[in-house]
């Protein structure tokens, strides 16, 4: 069923926080005409959904600032990014006057999520709420692709802030947030992957982020994934694990295993391990796959709806595993199904449906908060898993 806003259960309700997150409107912004006139005029492979041209156009006519830092304004940026390097106009301005923006702030921008301390990455206001490290993703492609050096050192701050300031858990796991309530596979996925960045720009300290990013993704699988159906859990709480499978659990797990096996040299002896997972936990989705290619809510239960954000992980990470080699090509056809499901979902306009845009507490919950609200990772998501599914 599709929940109102007024009823969704955000992280700060869940924790028992005062006081509601802000959702960031899609606000419409000025880009300078020849940016603009790029925008509407961009051409993507003829095998991406007309919708998602529209949904860069979409983003482009934003004002910079109006996008925010943690994983809501992070996850576009990251998606608009990759298409810059496919060759799409617009996209690097924008980018620059995001970055320029957040790094003159004092405060972290308006974001939902758990109140955390509050330090500076290359010039930037986060929190150590992990979504916000998130921006590792996008100022990597900035860093590589422009050699922006303000990027390039927010990368490096973001994986000393994890190292250095985040807690840890009972487990060893670093935390979602400061109020150290539970954990989740997402919190893995915006741990390991600034983690493994960091390593990446910093060659005096790659030993050292490598080795903490790969010991996080360990812990993390060792406590999630369940071997015997090949599903990660949705959430440790104080009392233990929970009892459902919520897509996106299992999709940020396996977004955490190819993002570290992404940077990881092949000689390093964790790297057979975490592939050995990635095939249980692949093996575990396509079993629960639908006829019609999609996957469930809660993937072991065909009676919540059929979901969008979750099927799109999965067919993004398991087309970059085949095409790495991390998986065999006897996956294609799951692909195929999932990435068609997706297409299917997106509109003309770029509007995106059928999205649980609940987190993971409703998901445990059994609460189905289906396209209660716009989000803005969601449209990110389908430009990161657009653009990858026209990888070959």
């Amino acid at each position: 069923m599709n929940g109102p806003a007024s009823r969704s259960l955000s992280r700060r309700r869940f924790l028992g926080l005062a006081g509601l997150g802000v959702t960031l409107p899609l606000l419409p912004g000025v880009l300078r005409a020849a940016d603009a006139a790029a925008a509407k005029t961009l051409r993507l492979p003829a095998e991406v959904p007309p919708g998602v041209g529209n949904i860069i156009t979409n983003a482009l006519g934003r004002a910079p600032s109006s996008v925010n830092t943690d994983w809501f304004g992070t996850c576009l940026m990251d998606g608009l990014l990759r298409w810059e390097a496919r060759g799409v106009a617009g996209i690097r301005p924008f980018a620059e006057a995001w970055f320029d923006y957040h790094s003159h702030q004092q405060a972290v921008s308006k974001f939902q999520g758990p109140k955390a301390r509050v330090f500076k990455a290359g010039g930037v206001p986060i929190s150590t709420y992990c979504a916000h490290y998130g921006l590792a993703m996008p100022c990597y492609e900035m860093a590589t692709r422009f050699n922006d050096a303000g990027a390039r050192q927010t990368c490096i701050d973001i994986g000393g802030i994890i190292a250095h300031e985040a807690y840890r858990n009972r487990l060893g796991l670093i935390e979602h947030d400061d109020t150290r309530a539970f954990a989740i596979p997402d919190a893995c996925y915006f741990i390991v992957t600034p983690l493994m960045i960091a390593g990446e720009l910093d060659e005096a300290h790659r030993v050292e982020f490598r080795a903490l990013a790969t010991d996080q993704l360990r812990k993390y699988i060792d406590v999630f994934l369940n071997r015997e159906t090949g599903l990660a859990k949705t959430m440790l709480l104080a009392d233990g694990l929970g009892k459902t499978y919520w897509t996106r659990a299992s999709g940020w797990l396996l977004w955490a295993m190819t993002s570290v096996l992404r940077f990881l040299p092949e000689s390093d002896p964790a790297r057979a391990g975490f592939i050995a997972d990635m095939k249980t936990l692949v093996d575990g989705v396509v079993r629960r796959q639908d006829a019609s290619g999609g996957l469930h809510v809660l993937l072991d239960d065909p009676s919540t709806p059929l979901e969008t954000t979750g099927c799109a992980m999965f067919a993004s990470g398991m087309h970059e595993a085949m095409r790495r080699g991390w998986l065999s090509k006897d996956y294609a056809d799951p692909v195929t199904r999932a990435w068609n499901f997706v297409r299917a979902r997106i509109t003309p306009e770029g509007q995106i449906v059928q999205a649980y845009t609940g987190w993971a507490g409703p998901a445990e919950q059994r609460r189905m908060v289906i396209d209660h609200q716009l989000q803005e990772w969601v449209p990110g998501f389908i430009l990161r898993v657009s653009e990858e599914m026209t990888h070959q």
